[in-house]
């Protein structure tokens, strides 16, 4: 039987994982084996909403070994480590940190990305990062502790007037705005769970973007309307700030002053893993993906195939497709219509990359630009933009658990989030 590996379960993976089983291994046509680190999927634009709160990963993670059993794929806990071309093998270190080799016939390489840190002195010892799940849950216990810390300061008068929690994210992407504008709101849930000298005034948040604006990916205007509303929240948007270092006490910028730190947070850049540079001899780019050809297989073996953040697509453009969870989502169903192609001896289909817009969250409300084929732009903002961001989260889940599954996971999602903060904050001494 054609043994078909998957190794990572975020946006593309499991969605592939998920629909080859329904295809090939609920027909005995082939054994599908999908392989994370993790035991459970997160959907990984929402890792800032894990960060603060907003997001239970309790009700919303989807995990992988009960996703398998409905849909007819195994599921191997473990990290991927390197790659035998020439004995078709992987080799993981398994959830019993044991080095383990997996055969395989066919496969494919979905592990995301990692944030680049470019070399910055002091950034990997100082800062916190937000690539996966476990990252968010150490960050929101960060945070949690130190806003826990902070109160009991308030609570022996020890603090000043212009003494402040500082938070300062490094990166004006979507992550970082995102997760920014999250964190006012998190102090003043924390202040409604009995903390109530507790209060989004005793937060100074700085965004700082190396470029001349944050969300490069946004039209000008748009970019620069999200930038007024986070400066009317008292979040300070720093552009054109070059990051030098980071050391225990803040970021040093090329030129300025020093911005100081109780909390750095370091969202720029996206890089694959760095293990995965030229791993096995496969080609790859300067940020470690490997480069596919226009059938997202790798460039030097066709039995293997490459989707998601990880994997290096040029375009007709002359660039590659962006590392977005919507351009994981489309490689996904490419490489599924081209792995059952590839078994029936059939043309492969060429991947091409569609922008649909992008939206970014700002807690209770929402821009960007949705892109309506044959029709250009459509800018949105307000409620209507951020039940656009639900529905695409929705929309994900519906594609790995129905639409029933999806109102069940959205309901008990909702009920558990009543309660969470409570349940959170009133353990903190």
């Amino acid at each position: 039987m054609i043994r078909i590996i998957i190794i990572g379960g975020g946006a593309g993976g499991l969605e592939l994982a998920t629909d080859l089983g329904d295809k090939l291994g609920k027909g005995n046509q082939a054994e599908i084996t999908l392989i994370d680190k993790n035991s459970y999927h997160i959907w990984k634009p929402l890792l800032h909403e894990v960060a603060t709160g907003v997001l239970n990963e309790q009700a919303d993670r989807i995990d992988y070994t009960a996703q398998g059993q409905q849909h007819a794929f195994q599921f191997i806990q473990g990290a991927f480590t390197t790659l035998n071309r020439e004995e078709k093998q992987v080799i993981i270190n398994n959830s019993n940190d044991e080095f383990v080799s997996v055969p395989y016939d066919i496969l494919v390489v979905a592990i995301g990305s990692t944030s680049n840190d470019f070399g910055t002195p002091g950034v990997k010892e100082h800062c916190i990062f937000l690539d996966d799940q476990n990252a968010a849950i150490r960050l929101r216990e960060t945070l949690i502790a130190k806003f826990a810390s902070f109160c009991s300061i308030i609570d022996e008068n020890q603090t000043k007037d212009e003494d402040k929690i500082r938070i300062a994210i490094v990166g004006g992407g979507a992550t970082g705005i995102e997760l920014a504008s999250e964190l006012p709101h998190m102090v003043e849930t924390f202040g409604a769970c009995g903390r109530n000298k507790m209060c989004s005034d005793l937060l100074d948040v700085s965004v700082i973007e190396a470029t001349d604006r944050i969300l490069p990916a946004l039209p000008e205007k748009t970019a620069l309307s999200i930038t007024k509303t986070l400066q009317q929240r008292g979040i300070h948007v720093l552009t054109k700030t070059m990051i030098t270092k980071a050391e225990s006490d803040g970021f040093y910028p090329k030129e300025g002053n020093t911005i100081n730190a109780d909390i750095m947070i370091w969202t720029a850049g996206v890089k694959a893993p760095d293990f995965l540079k030229e791993i096995a001899g496969l080609e790859s780019s300067r940020s470690n993906q490997l480069v596919v050809k226009p059938t997202l297989q790798t460039t030097r073996d066709d039995n293997i195939f490459v989707i998601g953040d990880c994997a290096y697509a040029m375009q007709d453009s002359g660039k590659a497709s962006p590392a977005t969870a919507q351009a994981a989502h489309q490689m996904a169903k490419i490489c599924y219509e081209n792995i059952i192609n590839k078994l029936n001896n059939k043309p492969m289909k060429s991947f091409k990359y569609t922008d649909n817009g992008t939206i970014i969250s700002l807690h209770d409300t929402a821009q960007g630009v949705v892109k309506i084929a044959g029709k250009g732009e459509m800018n949105v903002k307000g409620f209507f933009a951020l039940m656009i961001h639900r529905l695409l989260y929705r929309m994900h889940q519906a594609s790995l658990l129905g639409i029933v599954k999806t109102i069940r996971f959205a309901k008990a999602s909702k009920e558990m989030y009543k309660n969470k903060f409570a349940s959170i904050f009133t353990h903190q001494d």
